[in-house]
């Protein structure tokens, strides 16, 4: 039974997947905006943006995606199909009658947006991606191709750590030693990223070892704990998933069928880079958005921080989406 108190709401989707959302009606007029999050991070990590957009008469809706807080947390990659939780996200939206939505996105939120733009492109007013950009479905490669190839194109592998979370034994060793996974994943120097990201096996001995860094001053304790907790209480077996489905190829179909024209963008784009962030590195992030975004429909902002920018400077990222968000609702109204 839902707490009459709480903007929390769950829904069954139609493939039977519960999940635990916020949902705020908005004031007439104003739209309703989508936030998806990543790994490792619940819907509590926007905290920032919903405080925000609340006040200003916004309508929000923030999934805990599928595997954290509580949302179901299958074990099955095959149930991590982005299409799959693209349609489970429009499942939320249609129960909410959410139709003028924006999709503001973070980290795999990212990965999920660019489903809802090449399927449901016309449900939507815009889309955000923070840090790490659209992407086009594609057959993803073994990841030791995929370093040989950040290699080249870098001079530095970039996804390194994907060797330590695929494994079997990744969830056991994260549960153990939550802190130091916290530590890297939020870390007070995204210079760290360099080494213990970037690098193959730096975090699995970082994590298996319970090495400690410093905290960040933009995850402060109350969340830190809260966040700690709603991980170790549904296990990190169903969110490493998230990187388990793509190497076992389960998303290497979404590209069948689809056209040239399907794989561009076709509503208004913010892109947020995050100078700092040494995995989603800013020069191959502005390709990929170049490369997939008409420039008449992109909006780009560069901010000093490492990857988590609505975190790290809640209040200009804030004031910018919003000035962003007004200047394409008055532009449709206008046409």
């Amino acid at each position: 039974m839902e707490n009459p108190g709480s903007p929390y709401k769950k829904l069954k989707t139609a493939r039977g997947y519960t999940y635990n959302y916020i949902s705020v009606k908005g004031q007439a007029g104003r739209p309703t905006l989508l936030f998806m999050h990543g790994f490792p991070d619940t819907s509590h990590g926007w905290h920032h943006q919903i405080s925000y957009f609340r006040t200003k008469g916004y309508g929000l809706v923030v999934p805990d995606m599928l595997g954290y807080g509580g949302t179901d947390k299958p074990t099955d990659p095959a149930a991590f199909s982005h299409s799959a939780i693209a349609q489970d996200i429009m499942d939320v939206l249609d129960a909410e009658g959410a139709y003028g939505v924006y999709a503001i996105a973070h980290d795999w939120g990212s990965s999920i947006t660019s489903i809802l733009s090449i399927k449901h492109s016309e449900r939507f007013l815009g889309f955000v991606f923070i840090a790490v950009p659209y992407s086009v479905p594609s057959k993803f490669p073994p990841v030791e191709l995929a370093l040989k190839e950040q290699e080249r194109v870098f001079g530095r592998p970039a996804i390194g750590y994907w060797t330590f979370l695929t494994k079997d034994n990744a969830a056991p060793e994260i549960e153990k030693h939550i802190e130091s996974l916290l530590d890297v994943f939020y870390p007070a120097d995204p210079k760290t990223w360099l080494t213990l990201m970037n690098i193959p096996g730096n975090l699995e001995s970082f994590v298996v070892e319970g090495r400690r860094l410093a905290s960040a001053n933009y995850l402060p304790e109350i969340y830190r704990e809260q966040l700690k907790n709603l991980l170790l209480q549904g296990g990190m077996t169903s969110p490493l998933t998230w990187y388990n489905c793509m190497v076992q190829g389960v998303n290497d179909d979404i590209i069948n069928g689809l056209q040239p024209e399907d794989l561009l963008i076709r509503r208004p784009t913010l892109m947020a880079f995050a100078k700092f962030d040494y995995v989603a590195i800013e020069n191959y992030v502005r390709s990929i958005m170049h490369q997939h975004t008409p420039p008449e429909l992109l909006s780009e902002r560069e901010y000093d921080t490492g990857h988590w920018i609505h975190l790290e400077d809640p209040s200009r990222f804030n004031n910018d989406l919003e000035q962003w968000i007004e200047t394409v609702t008055k532009s449709r109204k206008i046409s």
